[in-house]
């Protein structure tokens, strides 16, 4: 079949860059389980769903010996990221077409669901989900290490 989207692989690039800045925050809640929770239920929980992982890393986190401040900034991270995922899981879980819009005269490169008609994605969100999903990696990074600073002795 003939190449006909993506000629530049533009979109390839920013879809990686997404998918990998969510992989770094899947990661993160793997990670929080494995260290919250003891071996056995980590076993039966590690492969739920990122909302629901999330919404237990949520719960975990309030339980932490941490200020509740620090909980709080990484909650409402947590809550960033879940809110993400459903657009990430739009640019991951559909193909990326031409589209022909209304009042429109020429096609267009863009992302498109087949599920839900009103469901597209073009260039420029993608390049904006990438953007915001980059940031809050980081955020929701620092966020987590903020969870246990208070832990922290000077060195002497």
């Amino acid at each position: 079949m003939a190449r006909i989207v993506d000629l530049d692989h533009k979109w390839a690039t920013l879809v990686g860059r997404l998918l990998i800045a969510f992989a770094a925050m899947e990661g993160l809640t793997l990670h929080c389980l494995k260290e919250w929770l003891k071996s056995p239920v980590y076993k039966h929980v590690m492969n739920m769903g990122f909302a629901q992982r999330v919404d237990l890393v949520i719960d975990l986190a309030r339980e932490q010996d941490s200020p509740e401040d620090k909980i709080e900034a990484f909650v409402k991270n947590l809550k960033k990221a879940k809110a993400l995922a459903k657009r990430r899981n739009a640019v991951a879980h559909n193909p990326l077409v031409l589209c022909l819009f209304d009042e429109q005269e020429e096609f267009i490169e863009a992302i498109a669901s087949e599920k839900k008609e009103d469901e597209v994605i073009e260039f420029e969100e993608l390049e904006q989900l990438v953007s915001k999903a980059e940031a809050l990696e980081q955020e929701l990074s620092e966020s987590k290490v903020r969870l246990r600073e208070h832990e922290w002795k000077p060195l002497s």
